[in-house]
């Protein structure tokens, strides 16, 4: 009996299996190999396009519109923090109007665009700058529009900070100060607290299915990278290599990784070691109140800000005290903490604020004294004569801080207190006998 080759899409599978058998062997099956790879490439692009737009990393969310002092490198930004849908983890900082660097800079810049343009737009935002420059004493009072003088040698303006997910790992601190919310975000604040220390039921249960997805997420990230490993086994390593890279972004950015050991920690005291601004390793205490995969957010920090004054003779100079830091966009401004007076042996410092700080140092030209004391309000310590009547005192000042840690930058210690349910255990607890 005659058999009539079977046709599927008018292609015939006699004429399939006659190509197979002229080609190589194995090359069907590393042509339907790379199809496949092909098609998870094109899945992995689509998913980690949706997730990258709407995912925001949850511990910036929290602090996304609040005014913060962002310490990258050896500098300092102030102003407010936006973060792009699709940042990757990075952020810009927003200068607030009165620490806006260069004013007439951007005053120009508009007026060239206005003339070139023909544009309303521009000429009413300049007038609208000016008037606001004006009131916050940035420009002159006289100064007028048609005052406006093109200057390629004129420092740029600056208005903002943007913080790149490549920076991240130059990226030190991101602190908000309690000192300076207003009342309403003060009170705000209040009610996230009692929140974060009793959350409700219907909370509890969204952080457990929060957590439960991204613990899934996990999983499939591993079995999604064991499967593609074995499929790629035949590409060429950098196609092996862009795969996986594109593999891992797109499972990471859906959600953030969970963290068993800082997850039973949320709403507790947390003990930290964190390499400092200044580079040196230090211990903190603080509320936990968020963690994601780049960042931990922590509450209530007693944070030690290095400052400097200079003294000649028993008077502070102008200009004095101030943070050793370099901060863009704001002002920030200390009280005097110290006064010197005159005494037999020398000279002595005491501290005149309501402060504790500690002095590290007194340092004058061609020497140093280390002090490494600390002086609560009134007390004084004796620093001897330093030459020449000039120096310079190196100290620490506490303020009260939430600051927001790399994960990279902070290594978590332990809780520094017990949980409820633990503390009566610990307390009936007896000390063994030997």
């Amino acid at each position: 009996m005659h058999q009539v080759p079977l046709q599927v899409n008018n292609v015939c599978l006699q004429d399939l299996t006659s190509l197979e058998q002229l080609l190589p062997p194995g090359t069907i099956s590393l042509i339907y190999t790379l199809a496949y790879l092909v098609a998870i490439a094109a899945a992995l692009s689509i998913i980690y396009g949706i997730a990258e737009w709407f995912s925001k990393d949850r511990v910036l969310k929290i602090i996304e519109g609040r005014r913060a002092l962002v310490v990258v490198g050896d500098e300092a930004f102030y102003g407010k923090v936006a973060i792009p849908p699709r940042g990757g983890g990075g952020f810009e900082v927003y200068f607030p109007p009165e620490n806006v660097e260069n004013p007439l800079s951007l005053i120009s810049f508009l007026m060239r665009s206005y003339g070139e343009t023909g544009e309303e737009k521009f000429r009413r935002e300049a007038e609208k700058l000016l008037r606001e420059f004006k009131a916050r004493g940035l420009v002159p009072q006289d100064f007028e529009l048609n005052h406006v003088r093109h200057d390629p040698w004129q420092p740029p303006s600056l208005v903002s900070r943007k913080v790149y997910a490549s920076e991240l790992g130059n990226l030190k601190a991101i602190m908000l100060f309690r000192d300076f919310l207003e009342e309403k975000e003060v009170e705000k604040r209040r009610k996230e607290l009692r929140r974060l220390f009793h959350p409700s039921p219907l909370r509890v249960l969204a952080r457990k299915i929060y957590n439960a997805l991204a613990f899934v997420k996990d999983k499939l990230a591993s079995l999604t990278v064991k499967t593609t490993s074995t499929l790629a086994t035949p590409l060429a390593p950098e196609l092996k290599k862009g795969l996986a890279e594109m593999e891992k972004k797109a499972i990471g950015v859906v959600g953030a990784t969970y963290d068993p050991f800082l997850e039973n920690s949320i709403g507790r005291l947390l003990t930290v070691r964190v390499t400092d601004i200044d580079g040196e390793e230090k211990m903190y205490q603080g509320i936990l109140r968020e963690y994601s995969s780049n960042y931990l957010l922590l509450y209530d920090v007693s944070y030690r800000l290095q400052a400097i004054t200079r003294f000649k003779g028993c008077s502070e100079e102008p200009g004095y005290p101030r943070l050793a830091l370099r901060i863009h966009g704001f002002k920030f401004r200390l009280p005097s903490h110290l006064k010197v007076e005159k005494e037999k042996d020398g000279l002595v410092l005491e501290n005149i604020s309501n402060e504790v700080i500690k002095i590290e140092s007194v340092k004058w030209e061609g020497g140093e004294l280390k002090v490494g004391r600390v002086l609560r309000p009134g007390e004084r310590v004796a620093i001897g004569a330093p030459p020449g009547g000039s120096f310079t005192a190196e100290y620490e000042v506490s303020k009260t801080v939430d600051i927001v840690w790399p994960r990279n930058k902070v290594k978590v210690v332990g809780l520094g207190e017990y949980p409820p349910k633990l503390l009566p255990e610990v307390i009936s607890q007896k000390l063994p006998s030997f």
